[in-house]
């Protein structure tokens, strides 16, 4: 079974988180945990562990988790096979794709971060980066909690921003990743990532992203070679080849379903799609993925 999440107006959805005001949730209990739903969640979130153990596989790659450790998951990902353990102790601060888009900045070296977080979906942090975000999250609570302030969506914006600059700086720590001016051809290349990252489904023509980008194919494709080593049509294929990854591991949607969802004019050129990038077709990547599939 897949549950999307993310829709934070969804009265059925906010009834169950105490706080959150459909940009963004605070969430420190779990009502129930059904390892068999498989989670899709439309927007950021992170999730540190406070005490006891949890498991859990992203995009089909397992993670374990103990007291200090992070679990970032980006949009459109899926959490599946969750596993806690009775002492599991959790906060968690989700962020919506459009309000993320809308609010927060596009940071220098976005794209080394992105690489970082799709690779290093669990981080460890010292004892005052967890001390910090859990001020974050006291702090973020207890404006949740303060409507009679007339400038509580103020604060609410400036605390998440702050938030998010921090926990930036603790990624920075980590990847050894250290803020520094961008090019032209890198901010180009960092809006292009941005672009396509939070598309979905995805557009595969180059002309789409260079015309939101007001350049020409022929530059964008020397701006990504230059910048990420890859051509934009190789990038672009990456990135959708994940999305199909994902919903062959983690859905029961037929074949003819996903070319549907992912726009491709017909299951036959979806068919050959796959096995250029994933090496087999649909069927016979899913089975080898997913044992006892049929």
């Amino acid at each position: 079974m897949d549950v999307k999440i993310g829709n934070l107006e969804n009265p059925e959805i906010r009834q169950k988180l105490k706080y959150t005001d459909g940009k963004i949730a605070l969430i420190d209990e779990l009502t129930e945990v059904n390892p068999r739903n498989a989670l899709q969640f439309d927007g950021v979130y992170v999730l540190l562990c406070l005490g006891g153990k949890y498991t859990f596989e992203i995009n089909g790659k397992q993670y374990v988790g103990h007291k200090n450790d992070a679990v970032i998951c980006s949009p459109e990902s899926i959490l599946s096979n969750v596993l806690l353990s009775p002492d599991f102790r959790f906060r968690c601060v989700f962020i919506s794709t459009e309000y993320a888009e809308k609010t927060l900045p596009l940071p220098a070296q976005g794209w080394n971060y992105r690489l970082f977080i799709e690779h290093n979906a669990l981080i460890s942090l010292l004892d005052s980066e967890t001390e910090g975000f859990c001020r974050y999250f006291d702090l973020l609570k207890a404006k949740f909690s303060d409507s009679t302030n007339v400038f509580r969506d103020k604060i609410l914006d400036a605390l998440v921003l702050a938030f998010v600059y921090d926990f930036g700086n603790v990624l920075g720590r980590i990847a050894g990743l250290r803020p520094r001016p961008m090019s032209s051809a890198e901010n180009i290349f960092d809006r292009f990532i941005s672009l396509l990252a939070q598309s979905y489904p995805k557009r595969r023509d180059v002309a789409y992203y260079a015309d939101r980008l007001n350049i020409t194919p022929k530059y964008l494709t020397v701006v990504c070679k230059k910048t990420g080593g890859k051509t934009a049509s190789k990038i672009i294929d990456a990135y959708v080849t994940k999305d199909i990854e994902r919903l062959l591991k983690s859905t029961r949607k037929s074949v003819k379903e996903i070319s549907n969802e992912l726009e491709f004019p017909n299951t036959s050129f979806f068919g050959r799609y796959v096995k250029k990038n994933l090496g087999c077709a649909p069927n016979e990547f899913r089975r080898r993925q997913v044992p006892g599939h049929s």
